[in-house]
């Protein structure tokens, strides 16, 4: 307790109450003061869900799992004979694919048409009317969705009605996709399409090949290929030898012109037998030119070389010496005259070089015309070679084709026979069975769950209008609105009897 000093005197101060309540007492407060408000909102929220659950009629929950395996590869119109690689893990697409098949309205009239309501009145005739309402009434309770991480679909039916029932529609709802999925997935009239154009094409053929005959007895062509290799080989044949004749033409005609020079080079005749004797008119010049180079000298032992005498003995022994070169030193006596044996060869290889030639020029000109005619042959089969080609090979395609569709005849022949073994790429692999589980969740967690929000909810609204109420309820409530700390408060009124105001 505090004291404080008043003229001399301590008066003792009063100590004002605690500003707050403990929480637990507030809280205690406020739920006993609004357990009016508690009661009413859980009574509103609960009672509502607790007749809807009392009153909702217990459903079942059936489920089959189909098994999208793609093994088999479908038959279609191809014109081609290529089949398509088939992938072993279906894509998100494929799947969403299959499971608009089962949620398909065609599905749900064959359901509604095949097993019909419970409720369903036995005696009544159902009309399409009704049934096309029927199958509208399953499509909502059918529902199909794919397995995580799998390959799985799985195909759930949850009905208020008989377990059996849902068990019948669910499993025939599997059975019935099976056959939608064979019969989206097959191409309708293949068999009958192809069979139509493997006699369409047996007759385009047996018309291809009466033209082909036609033809060969026309141009007396057996094999336009190794007629036309044949004339072509000959023609390079006679073409190569033609070169070679040109070749041989150009050298005999070169050999010619050389034998001519050479011809003209030799002489006829020759001298065979010789006799050759001295000049005497040589040796006479060469004596007295030696006579005049003696003078010389002995006048060079007198006189010098520039004297008279000496240049005109000089003078004469050059007038000599030109004189000696003009007259030859030896002379014939006798000689024998023969023929030219050199002469006569070329004489011989020039007159054969132009027969050659001759022979050559003749060969030229009968090649000539073996090579026009052999070129003229040759392009004439040639053309025809075009033509026939052109119907072998319209024969060879009508038969390939032919092929290919007796083919794929057989081939959708084998898919139709699948067709009826329900061959397809889907597999039920888990089917409904008795008993069902239920749908939904339990009876006791509804419940338990139901009360638990019901009463949060009650207890949140107390708490709520305690919030909201600006009344003053106690001493904290004064102090937080007037700021100022309470002195004292009356806590009874029993023994308090104030006079009445005159």
């Amino acid at each position: 307790m505090e004291w404080l000093q008043v003229d001399g005197k301590e008066i003792p101060l009063l100590e004002a109450p605690q500003k707050y309540e403990a929480p637990p007492r507030r809280i205690a407060y406020v739920l006993f003061k609004q357990k009016r408000l508690i009661a009413l909102v859980f009574i509103a929220l609960s009672l509502p869900v607790f007749l809807y659950l009392l009153f909702t009629p217990t459903e079942y929950t059936a489920s089959a799992k189909v098994l999208i395996k793609p093994s088999r590869e479908f038959l279609n119109v191809s014109p081609t004979s290529a089949i398509g690689s088939i992938s072993m893990s279906p894509s998100p697409e494929v799947i969403n694919t299959e499971i608009q098949i089962i949620k398909s309205p065609e599905l749900a009239a064959r359901l509604a048409r095949e097993i019909p309501f419970p409720d369903d009145s036995s005696d009544r005739k159902r009309g399409e009317a009704d049934i096309e309402s029927d199958g509208r009434r399953i499509r909502g309770y059918l529902r199909a969705a794919p397995v995580r991480n799998s390959n799985l679909i799985q195909i759930t039916v949850t009905s208020p009605y008989q377990q059996e029932w849902a068990v019948n529609v669910v499993n025939r709802a599997a059975d019935l996709y099976l056959e939608h999925h064979v019969k989206v997935h097959k191409t309708p009239g293949v068999g009958e399409f192809y069979d139509e154009q493997e006699k369409k094409l047996l007759a385009e053929l047996l018309k291809a090949e009466d033209a082909l005959k036609n033809f060969q007895t026309k141009e007396k062509i057996i094999d336009a290929a190794q007629e036309v290799s044949a004339d072509l080989g000959a023609l390079a044949s006679f073409e190569r030898t033609l070169k070679e004749t040109d070749s041989a033409i150009r050298e005999t005609e070169q050999k010619i012109t050389v034998l001519g020079d050479q011809l003209k080079q030799q002489k006829a005749t020759i001298s065979s037998n010789t006799n050759i004797t001295v000049n005497p008119v040589y040796v006479q010049i060469q004596n007295r030119l030696t006579t005049l180079q003696l003078e010389r000298d002995s006048l060079l032992q007198r006189y010098t070389a520039d004297d008279r005498h000496v240049k005109d003995k000089e003078k004469e022994i050059d007038e000599l010496k030109k004189q000696l070169e003009t007259v030859k030193q030896t002379a014939v006596g006798s000689e024998s005259i023969s023929i030219n044996e050199v002469h006569r060869r070329i004489l011989n290889e020039l007159l054969g070089a132009r027969v050659q030639l001759q022979a050559l020029n003749e060969k030229k000109t009968s090649l000539t015309r073996q090579v026009e005619s052999y070129s003229s042959a040759a392009s004439d089969k040639k053309r025809k070679g075009f033509e026939y080609d052109r119907l072998l090979r319209e024969v060879t395609t009508k038969k390939d084709s032919l092929d290919l569709y007796k083919k794929k005849g057989e081939e959708a022949r084998i898919s139709d026979a699948m067709d009826e073994r329900k061959f397809s790429n889907a597999y039920v692999l888990e089917r409904a069975t008795l008993p069902l589980p239920r749908a939904g969740f339990s009876m006791v967690l509804l419940t338990v769950l139901t009360i638990l929000i019901s009463m949060g909810a009650a207890i949140a609204a107390a708490f709520g209008v305690e919030y909201f109420n600006s009344t003053l309820r106690n001493e904290a409530d004064i102090e937080d609105q007037i700021g100022l700390p309470v002195l004292a408060t009356i806590q009874s009124y029993g023994d308090f009897n104030p006079a009445p105001f005159k």
